[in-house]
């Protein structure tokens, strides 16, 4: 692996552990405040909130170089963590949890932006191998916060461990990452190429929402789903989202090579019908065999689809502006789903209410076909005239 490659990937991987931190101590932080379910969900939406506002901003810098701005934001959203574990108040911690987001969403989109151009340059599919380091880190840092919550350690000094850890461990690497400062050439400036282009933007930030919505909403409700129609005991049920997170990491980090013998259309297309076909499943049996069997399809299917419509929006103009509106399609998804499934589930039960994930799995397979529009753009850019934002990063060997 050159050194640019093995630098997005460590900051993919401290990125997650970060992610992962958080989380799974939400019901400590929540008991230390005395907060409802209710606010709970609030404080979720303001980070939603914060990571749409972070890819915007983001956006905005990508032409200064990623490099710098990646390097600065590891440090910042390490330091953001501490936020929600000092919070003393509701209002406090909506607010460490908007600026963590803002955070996750400016480094989630610049670092989405050079894996795109390593993938570009290399002239072969790393995106989900990249993603896939994401996931591996999101697995230990939820590792670690579980040991810590069983063994009774409050949030605070293990988001600081954490943070250190995440900061200290990527340093070194990060020294390395390619000083990004655009996607894809453009076409060559006229109506029709915009009308083309905004055609596409608009398809892939779709699959980017539904994607979201397929993956969170199926791994936020898939413990509680197995508790209730399953009949599992909380041992199982949380199980079950270990499966559904393990799948998911597995698939991403030999999804490249399928895409590379395929095409993305073909990958995303696959990817929707098995997590359609495990949600099926798990509707249609709801006993424990059946659901636990068709969360993990999910698991799997639905490991593809967020990196290939990240790599997609990244492939759509030189700007930033494609994959900043993908991202934040995406992010909209995570606002959107829980309050779609969660109304639903109790006017109608969790078991229609999982009928909203897929028709959005039904959905990414009918829109899959826009993933190509990347590749598309890009050779018919390079047989034409093109004009780019700034100069490329590092060239990337093997």
């Amino acid at each position: 692996m050159s050194r640019d490659r093995r630098a997005v990937s460590i900051a993919f991987l401290a990125f997650g552990a970060v992610s992962g931190s958080w989380v799974p101590r939400i019901p400590a932080l929540k008991d230390h405040l005395h907060i409802s379910d209710g606010q709970v969900g609030y404080g979720l939406l303001a980070f939603s909130l914060g990571a749409v506002i972070g890819a915007g901003i983001a956006r905005l810098v990508l032409g200064r170089g990623a490099r710098a701005w990646v390097r600065g934001g590891t440090i910042a959203i390490c330091a953001a963590l501490l936020g929600p574990a000092l919070a003393s108040s509701f209002t406090q911690l909506l607010i460490s949890l908007l600026v963590l987001g803002m955070c996750a969403g400016f480094i989630d989109m610049l670092e989405n932006a050079q894996a795109a151009e390593l993938e570009r340059m290399a002239g072969r599919p790393l995106i989900n191998g990249f993603h896939g380091f994401w996931s591996l880190g999101v697995l230990a840092g939820a590792v670690f916060a579980g040991t810590a919550a069983y063994a009774g350690i409050a949030p605070l000094p293990q988001f600081a461990f954490a943070a250190i850890a995440a900061a200290a461990g990527s340093a070194f690497f990060l020294r390395d990452l390619p000083n990004t400062r655009s996607g894809a050439p453009r076409v060559a400036s006229g109506a029709s190429g915009r009308f083309w282009l905004t055609g596409f933007v608009v398809a892939v930030a779709a699959i980017s929402f539904c994607s979201i919505l397929v993956e969170g909403g199926t791994a936020d409700w898939s413990p509680l789903y197995l508790k209730e129609l399953s009949h599992a005991t909380p041992g199982i049920a949380a199980g079950g989202f270990a499966a559904f997170a393990l799948a998911a990491t597995v698939v991403r980090f030999r999804a490249d090579l399928l895409t590379a013998h395929t095409s993305p259309r073909a990958v995303a297309r696959l990817g929707g019908l098995i997590a359609a076909l495990g949600l099926t499943l798990a509707i249609a049996v709801p006993a424990l065999p059946g659901a636990i069997t068709g969360f993990a399809l999910v698991g799997i299917g639905t490991a593809v689809l967020v990196p290939l419509a990240f790599s997609a929006g990244a492939n759509l103009g030189a700007s930033g502006t494609a994959l900043a509106l993908v991202m934040a399609g995406g992010y909209s998804g995570s606002i959107a789903g829980p309050a779609m499934i969660g109304n639903v589930a109790d006017r109608f039960g969790l078991r229609v209410a999982l009928g909203i994930p897929l028709a959005a799995a039904i959905v990414i397979i009918a829109l899959a076909g826009s993933l190509n529009g990347g590749s598309a753009l890009a050779s018919e850019s390079e047989a034409g005239p093109a004009e780019t934002a700034g100069p490329r990063g590092r060239g990337v060997s093997g």
